[in-house]
């Protein structure tokens, strides 16, 4: 009996070391579907997150870029606005002309003038620093898109509103608003040849969009030197 029961015994205590299946440690379907479960609700807030982000990144620039684009159209037209030139002369062709016009409720201004800084880039060719300058809006009526344009022309011949050659300097302006200031007020529109002189100064206000459809009012006001003169 003590030989066969310490036979018995011995594969008894052998089989201890190997426990059951159904005890053996690791991951149950169910754990397995919750964890991935998780994770996903992780991976999604931090997406959301991320995308959150790019969005106003992006919106910050395309803000910034019209902000960019707005300052470098009103820098060149102050400069050339703050040499417009104009004499009493009876053989003068100078002058300055600022029409009060409206489209969809939306100002649609428009501005020409003599200006001393035309720019000469063939040396000694038989030009002057005395141009005609324009800027004014232009619809596209298949898009209904605006945009602002700037004529130049070399050959001042009195006729502030034609000749020379327009080019785009901006798109997606909306509005454009000229304001003259007389000394005493400010005024919607100018003639130089019929008050017998130019502004003191000159307001210019552009509305732009930027790439997400937002409009945005950007504003300055020339001194005119030779106002009074």
């Amino acid at each position: 009996m003590d030989s066969l029961s310490l036979k018995q015994g011995g594969p008894q205590r052998s089989l201890l070391k190997y426990p059951p299946l159904s005890v053996r440690t690791g991951f149950t379907l169910l754990e397995v579907v919750i964890s991935v479960g998780i994770l996903v609700v992780i991976l999604t807030i931090i997406y959301n997150a991320f995308n959150s982000s790019m969005e106003v990144f992006t919106a910050m620039e395309n803000r910034g870029n019209a902000y960019a684009q707005a300052r470098l159209v009103l820098n060149r037209m102050s400069e050339e606005i703050a040499s417009t030139y104009f004499t009493t002369s009876e053989k003068s062709n100078t002058g300055l002309l600022g029409e009060d016009k409206d489209e969809d409720d939306l100002p649609f201004d428009s501005l020409h003038f003599t200006s001393l800084s035309h720019i000469r880039w063939v040396k000694d060719s038989k030009e002057s620093e005395l141009c005609e300058i324009g800027y004014y809006l232009e619809k596209d009526e298949e898009t209904g898109e605006s945009f602002l344009f700037r004529r130049e022309d070399w050959n001042v011949d009195g006729t502030l509103e034609e000749g020379g050659r327009s080019l785009e300097l901006a798109e997606g302006v909306d509005a454009i608003n000229f304001r003259y200031y007389d000394g005493g007020e400010w005024v919607d529109d100018w003639d130089s040849r019929i008050k017998g002189g130019l502004p003191k100064a000159i307001e210019v206000v552009l509305v732009m969009r930027d790439p997400r459809r937002e409009r945005i009012a950007f504003s300055c006001i020339v001194p005119v030197p030779m106002a009074g003169r």
